[in-house]
C-alpha cells in the first residue's frame, strides 16, 4: 500500500509541475470560474438534564455562526484541473460565553471547535489537483469525501477508474476533519502520520444489481472489510451491507456491522426505510467517519448489541422540500439495555434565486433508567447565499 500511495503521489506532482508552467497556466486561469457563498446557521438545544460527560457536550445552548466561503476552479488542461476554496468563520452570537462547551468556550465550539467567545477562524474547505482521462479519475489534495467508512473533509489521494461494467476506488488520506457552514472541526492526522487506505471495487452484473467488496486500513490499528450489494428496479432501491471490524490490538474488540435499507417511490411520496446491527460482543468503532447514520443525531447506533429501525418520507410541496424521520436504537451499556428514540423534520426552501433556507427540529427521548444520556429538543436553521 505504501508504494501504491508513492506512486499516486509522483504521478499528481509531475503532473503539478505541467499545469503551473506559464502558459499554460495563463490558459488555464483565463477560463477559470470563481464562485462564493455567505451562511449564517443557528442552533438552539434544551436537554432535560445537563450533562458533564464530553466536556458539555450535552447542555441547554444557542448560537449562530456566520461564513464566508470562496472558491476558485480552473479550466481543465492537459487533463488537469485545480480547485480551491477558503472558508471564514465568525461567531455571530452565542450563549454561556464564559462556559466551557466541548472543544473550547462558548455555546458555539459544541459544533464549531477551537473557537473561543467571538474569535474568527478561517481554514481551507477544499485545495485539490484532479487528473482525468477516459475512464480514470485521480484527485490528490484536501476534498470532501462519502465513502464506506471514510466521510467528510480528507487530505487524500483518491482513484476512481471504470472499466465496462467494473469500478476501483482506491483512497490514500492522512487527515480527517469537517470544514462547511454547519460544522467546523479542524483535519488531524489518522493512524498518526501513516494516515489510512481504503480499496473498493464494483461489479454491475446487470442493469439491476451491483455488488461491492471492500476492505478499509489502518496498519496495526483497524481493519474494516465488508460487502454490499445494491439492487434497483424502477424506484424501489434496496441496499445489502455486511462488514467486519478487526481490531489489531485487541480482538476482544473486533465487531460486526449489518446495514440494510429499502426506498421507493409512491406518488409524490418517496418513503424508505432501514435496518442497522451491531455486533453482540463488542460495539463498532471507526475513525474517518462514516455514512450509515441517517439521523441528525443517533449517538447509540455504534454501541455493543445496537439495533436501530428507522423510517422516512420525503415529500416536496411546490418550491418547499420536506423529509420526516423517525426511528429507534435498542443498545447495550454493561449488562443492561436501553432504548432511545429520535425524530426528525427538515426542511429546504428557496427564498429567492440565489438564498436558500434549511431547517431542522429534533427530538431525542431516552431511557429513563439510562442516567448517563437525557432527553432534548434541538431546532437548527441555516441560511446561504450564493454567487
Amino acid at each position: 500500500m505504501k508504494k501504491i500511495k508513492l506512486s499516486l503521489i509522483a504521478i499528481i506532482a509531475a503532473g503539478s509541475c505541467s499545469i503551473m508552467s506559464a502558459d499554460t497556466l495563463a490558459q488555464a486561469l483565463q477560463g477559470g470560474k470563481v464562485s462564493g457563498e455567505v451562511t449564517a446557521t443557528y442552533e438552539n438545544r434544551k436537554v432535560d438534564t445537563e450533562l458533564s460527560k464530553w466536556s458539555n457536550y450535552y447542555n441547554n445552548t444557542s448560537y449562530s455562526v456566520g461564513s464566508f466561503a470562496l472558491k476558485y476552479e480552473t479550466a481543465q488542461w492537459n487533463n488537469l484541473s485545480l480547485t480551491s476554496k477558503v472558508r471564514m468563520y465568525s461567531t455571530l452570537f452565542e450563549g454561556g460565553k464564559n462556559e466551557t462547551h466541548f472543544q473550547g468556550k462558548g455555546d458555539a465550539s459544541e459544533r464549531f471547535y477551537d473557537k473561543d467567545g467571538s474569535s474568527q477562524a478561517t481554514d481551507i474547505e477544499e485545495l485539490f489537483v484532479t487528473y482525468k482521462k477516459n475512464n480514470v479519475t485521480v484527485k490528490a489534495g484536501r476534498q470532501f469525501i462519502a465513502t464506506d467508512w471514510m466521510n467528510k473533509t480528507q487530505d487524500a489521494v483518491r482513484v476512481n477508474a471504470n472499466y465496462d461494467n467494473t469500478s476501483l476506488e482506491a483512497i490514500w488520506s492522512k487527515k480527517h476533519g469537517r470544514v462547511y457552514s454547519r460544522d467546523y472541526r479542524p483535519v488531524s492526522e489518522m493512524n498518526s502520520s501513516e494516515g489510512v487506505y481504503k480499496i473498493a471495487l464494483t461489479q454491475k452484473l446487470n442493469e439491476n444489481i451491483s455488488i461491492t467488496a471492500y476492505d478499509f486500513i489502518a496498519n496495526d490499528v483497524r481493519d474494516i472489510m465488508g460487502g454490499r450489494a445494491n439492487f434497483k428496479y424502477g424506484d424501489t432501491s434496496v441496499r445489502t451491507h455486511y462488514a467486519v471490524n478487526n481490531d489489531k490490538q485487541d480482538s476482544t474488540n473486533d465487531s460486526s456491522i449489518i446495514d440494510l435499507m429499502v426506498s421507493t417511490k409512491i406518488g409524490d411520496f418517496s418513503p424508505y426505510a432501514g435496518y442497522v446491527q451491531i455486533d453482540k460482543d463488542a460495539g463498532f468503532t471507526h475513525m474517518a467517519g462514516e455514512t450509515i447514520i441517517p439521523f441528525e443525531e443517533g449517538d447509540q447506533m455504534y454501541l455493543k448489541n445496537a439495533k436501530t429501525y428507522y423510517v422516512g418520507v420525503s415529500k416536496s410541496f411546490g418550491k418547499l422540500s420536506s423529509t420526516l424521520l423517525y426511528g429507534a436504537t435498542s443498545y447495550d451499556k454493561g449488562s443492561n439495555n436501553f432504548t432511545q428514540e429520535e425524530a426528525t423534520v427538515w426542511l429546504g426552501y428557496p427564498l429567492t434565486k440565489d438564498l436558500k433556507s434549511n431547517l431542522g427540529y429534533t427530538i431525542v427521548t431516552n431511557d429513563s433508567a439510562d442516567t448517563d444520556e437525557t432527553d432534548l429538543k434541538q431546532v437548527n436553521l441555516t441560511l446561504t447565499y450564493s454567487f
